[in-house]
């Protein structure tokens, strides 16, 4: 793996980490949900956002490659 692909890959998990972290954890704290609604909130971005950088990973690295 070169250096930019490691950089690539860091930078990716760098955006999953902050995606999450600032999806989840406000929608936690914001008073205005019911416990049900809170969790179908959390479970949708705790699959939703890793996908898409799963995704969006897996299409830099195909172009990375060439």
């Amino acid at each position: 793996m070169s250096d930019r692909q490691k950089r690539f890959k860091y930078i990716m998990v760098i955006i999953a980490i902050v995606g999450v972290l600032g999806t989840v954890i406000p929608n936690l704290l914001d008073t205005s949900y019911a416990a049900a609604e809170k969790a179908v909130i959390c479970l949708s971005f705790l699959i939703g956002v890793p996908l898409v950088v799963s995704i969006v990973y897996w299409i830099g690295k195909k172009i990375m490659k060439g």
